[in-house]
Parts: structure tokens; C-alpha cells; sequence
């Protein structure tokens, strides 16, 4: 039970970040185009936090799952880091438009507390 709820908010989490996009996708594709991330991704990335959040949310945690949720976190979280490192200006846009800061250490730090408790939940499972 505690496995599944720990899942879920971090599912509700990213599934909200992926939702977020869509609502202003012309505002996410500019963000995503001056991060240099390549259009494809950009385009899918949404789509894929939308499918990972609502399989976090609705199905017991799987390792699988799990495990592809810490990826696209810890994917998330060297570019956020790199991106501090190069002292960007450009949006982190984690959240779509909502986002219209430059990476930060919370932002990592956020990235980090939601990839523990993906590693809770699964020693739980």
C-alpha cells in the first residue's frame, strides 16, 4: 500500500509536468528549442510523462516501471546540472510554461527527493 502511494505522487508529479507542456505546447517547443533538445524529443516528451505518471498513479509499482521513471528522472536531473554548470539563463521548463526560471539546485534537489522515494517504493514492492 505504502509502495503504491509513494508511486503515485511521484507519478502525479510527472504526469502534471507532461500535462503542463501540452497546455502550452508552442511556449514548450520554444523553451525545449533554445535547451537544444532535439525536436523529436521535445515533441514526444510530453506524451512519455503523461504514459509513465498515469502507469506510477494507476498500477501496483512494478520494477520495470519504476525503473523507467528513475531513468527519465536521472535523465532529467544530468541535464539539469549540466545546464546550472554552464550558468544557462535559458527556462528549465520542467513544468512547461510554468517554469520561466533557470535551472536551479532545487530543481535537482526536487529530482533527487522524487527518484528516493521511486527507490522506496520499489524496496517495498
Amino acid at each position: 500500500m505504502l509502495a503504491h502511494l509513494l508511486a503515485a505522487c511521484v507519478g502525479v508529479v510527472i504526469a502534471v509536468a507532461g500535462a503542463n507542456k501540452l497546455v502550452n505546447r508552442t511556449q514548450w517547443h520554444q523553451d525545449a528549442r533554445a535547451q537544444q533538445l532535439w525536436p523529436a524529443v521535445a515533441h514526444v516528451l510530453p506524451f512519455a510523462e503523461l504514459l509513465i505518471g498515469g502507469l506510477l498513479v494507476g498500477l501496483t509499482p512494478s520494477a520495470f516501471v519504476l525503473g523507467v521513471a528513475t531513468l527519465l528522472l536521472l535523465i532529467f536531473t544530468a541535464f539539469l546540472v549540466a545546464q546550472i554548470a554552464t550558468k544557462s539563463q535559458v527556462p528549465c521548463a520542467c513544468f512547461g510554461s510554468r517554469s520561466r526560471k533557470p535551472p536551479s539546485s532545487r530543481d535537482v534537489m526536487r529530482n533527487l527527493g522524487l527518484m528516493l522515494l521511486l527507490f522506496i517504493s520499489a524496496a517495498l514492492s
